[in-house]
């Protein structure tokens, strides 16, 4: 049985704005969007509902650890974890910087191996909004790319916007209804002003998205949505597999995938 504790408060630091309305109003949000009460977060973050109640009224200004200990029963990435830090007066606790930092180096070269051992067939590194940051040859053929458009294109604007991607994949309903699908789900987890839900509301501008409906089944029974690409008038099958790396301490680097193509 979980053991409900009231941590006793701790001021944030010195100079820090007054966290009251802002933190406990994302709070409030972020309960709405995973569908818990009060009394279901308490439970979930082993601290009172009255203790609770107070942070989000603003009453009681909460420690560090009991800002990320609701974080982590709100089931919040690390981005959205500095966010309630810093709503609540506190520095950021995880990296926030972008693909090309020197912070990131590893990550990049670890990326470009899997990248590069996956040849001749497709493979690409994303982030969470789905931006190319790296791809490979095969990728950058696919997609009809140089080198120079990574980290400038979003995938889901070449699998909805009217071009070439969108009119060489034979099955785009189903491929398109399968992503649209996992695209509001990672903005239900990252939340309305994230980047994600901005690339959700562009996409929803492109012809046939809004109607399509999501995660919408493919013709034939299978556990898998397998991708038709047209290549030179010839329809190419392929299913993917999705590499994300263990036990980041760093926002993006938590967020990043490497998205694989097999033929099939």
């Amino acid at each position: 049985m979980k053991r409900t504790v009231e941590v006793a408060a701790r001021r944030p630091r010195k100079g820090a704005p007054k966290p009251r309305s802002e933190l406990g109003a994302l709070l409030k949000d972020w309960r709405a969007s995973r569908g818990k009460s009060q009394l279901a977060l308490s439970f979930d973050a082993e601290v009172s509902p009255r203790h609770l109640a107070f942070i989000e009224s603003g009453r009681t200004e909460p420690s560090q650890d009991m800002v990320l200990r609701l974080a982590e029963a709100l089931g919040l990435g690390l981005r959205e974890r500095n966010a309630l830090l810093v709503a609540a007066g506190y520095a950021p606790e995880f990296g926030e910087s972008d693909w090309n930092s020197e912070e990131m180096r590893e990550l990049r070269q670890a990326a470009a191996l899997i990248l590069g051992a996956h040849e001749p067939h497709p493979a690409l590194a994303l982030d969470a909004a789905s931006t190319v940051l790296d791809a490979n040859a095969g990728a950058l053929a696919m997609m009809g790319l140089g080198r120079d458009a990574l980290g400038r294109t979003n995938l889901m604007d070449l699998v909805f916007a009217p071009g070439r991607v969108r009119s060489a994949i034979g099955n785009w309903q189903d491929i398109a209804g399968y992503l649209l699908g996992r695209l509001k789900e990672n903005a239900r987890l990252r939340g309305p002003g994230s980047e994600v839900a901005n690339v959700l509301a562009r996409v929803l501008t492109y012809p046939d998205a809004r109607e399509l409906p999501a995660r919408l089944p493919g013709r034939s029974a299978g556990v898998l949505v397998p991708l038709t690409f047209m290549v030179d008038g010839v329809a190419t099958q392929w299913f993917t597999t999705v590499t994300t790396f263990g036990a980041p301490l760093h926002a993006l680097a938590e967020e990043v995938t490497i998205e694989q193509f097999y033929p099939r």
